[in-house]
């Protein structure tokens, strides 16, 4: 099933009570991480992911699908997906969590908040307990999100072959942007 669609129909069964004015859908994305080192820059793009923001609760809810993230290299893709990410196995990174003390914003306005968000990220089917950093902006109805945070690769059971150790970083930063717009329920 569709990653969207799946999102969709869990945020309208968690929020059926909830003013659609506060739950947000991602309308694009960026997601880009960076693993190399001074020998060689290992780096993708993913503009696939999916996510739902939920103003009044601080829910949100965010997919990445594996295999959309776009290398330079085809082979670096395929050795990202096959012998790293395991992406059949492994299709989506995902972070389901809330925005902490969501009681202090007051998203009726429009400004920049600096927030954290704390929750479970998934990646290559490991679940752990995380809190990130985020700045949500709010203007004429119009949500954005960024992050920047690192990852460790053995936290997730991601295999960093000794041929490559010179190549591939021992932490990856990850970097997104998300623009969202007013949920419809329609």
């Amino acid at each position: 099933m569709n990653t969207r669609i799946l999102f969709s129909i869990c945020f309208l069964l968690l929020n059926k009570y909830v003013c659609s004015q506060d739950i947000y859908a991602l309308k694009s994305s960026k997601v880009h991480f960076y693993a190399g080192t001074p020998m060689e820059d290992i780096e993708a793009d993913n503009l696939k992911a999916s996510s739902f923001i939920n103003l009044k609760t601080g829910d949100i809810l965010i997919a990445i699908p594996i295999k959309e993230f776009k290398f330079k290299s085809s082979l670096m893709e395929e050795h990202f997906n096959e012998n790293y990410m395991e992406s059949e196995k492994f299709p989506k990174g995902e972070f389901k969590g809330k925005i902490l003390e969501i009681e202090k914003y007051d998203f009726s306005q429009p400004a920049i908040y600096n927030v954290k968000l704390q929750g479970t990220l998934t990646i290559h089917g490991v679940a752990k307990s995380t809190t990130i950093d985020a700045t949500l902006s709010l203007i004429d109805k119009k949500l954005t999100g960024d992050t920047k945070f690192t990852v460790r690769l053995a936290d997730y059971n991601i295999q960093r072959p000794q041929l490559l150790w010179e190549k591939l970083s021992e932490t990856i930063e990850i970097t997104s942007h998300f623009n969202y717009e007013v949920f419809n329920k329609k």
